[in-house]
Parts: C-alpha cells; sequence; structure tokens
C-alpha cells in the first residue's frame, strides 16, 4: 500500500514518468547531470527530459547550476522532510510500481480534466473590450 504522504507528493509533484525517473536517479546518484547524460542514461528524448527537469526545478526538486556553457541538475536535498518522501516513494516505486503508475495515471488524468473544465468556464467569462459597449 502506498502511503498517503507519498500520493499527496505524487500528485503534487510529479506530472510524468520521466520526472520520477530523473528525480529518482538524481536522488540516487547524488551527483550533477546535464540533460543531455540524462537522456543517454534513460533512453528518453531530449523534449521529454527538458519538460521534466524544467517541471522538476519549478518543484524545487532540482537545483540547476551553470559550468562553463552547460548546465548541470542536481537533486535538491536541503528538506530532510521532502527527502524521507522521496525515499519513500523510491521505495514504493521498486516493490509497487504498478500502483505508483496507476496513482500517476490517475492524477494525469485529474489534471486534464480539471484543465478542460477551467478553460471551458473560461469560455463563458465576459470581458469587457474587444467590441463590446
Amino acid at each position: 500500500m502506498v502511503s498517503d504522504e507519498v500520493c499527496a507528493f505524487l500528485r503534487d509533484n510529479i506530472d510524468s514518468f520521466e520526472s520520477l525517473e530523473i528525480l529518482l536517479l538524481l536522488r540516487r546518484e547524488r551527483i550533477a547531470w546535464t540533460a543531455e547524460e540524462l537522456c543517454r542514461r534513460l533512453g528518453t528524448r531530449a523534449a521529454l527530459i527538458d519538460d521534466a527537469l524544467a517541471s522538476l526545478v519549478r518543484a524545487r526538486l532540482v537545483n540547476t547550476a551553470d559550468r562553463d556553457t552547460l548546465v548541470l541538475y542536481r537533486y535538491a536535498d536541503a528538506d530532510s522532510a521532502r527527502d524521507a518522501i522521496v525515499g519513500s516513494l523510491e521505495r514504493a516505486y521498486r516493490d509497487e510500481s504498478m500502483e505508483v503508475m496507476r496513482l500517476m495515471s490517475t492524477y494525469a488524468i485529474e489534471r486534464l480534466r480539471t484543465g478542460a473544465l477551467r478553460a471551458f468556464a473560461d469560455a463563458f467569462v465576459f470581458r469587457k473590450g474587444k467590441g463590446r459597449g
């Protein structure tokens, strides 16, 4: 059983399989990586890696640093409580990978539905200007 804490972390911070894989790799290795190195290591297209890294940086799970012309990515381990949750996530993914993937799919569908409902509601919002009196 995946803990409520891990479920909430997944829902709030992990938006793709690539994000999950990168986060766990960076936590496990604890070294700085370039996006290109992550692409090679994970065998994933650069666009997917770039999107996942941007998401992890926004969530403050990954830090960036510049070295010459390269951007390096490193696991953000300053928050020990968050690190413990990521450790629990890693164990859950190792022991119950199908359940973690099911949860991620459920949360992705929820995000899509919420976004679609928001877009639909916004279509009916009247705004001043644009030819209106």
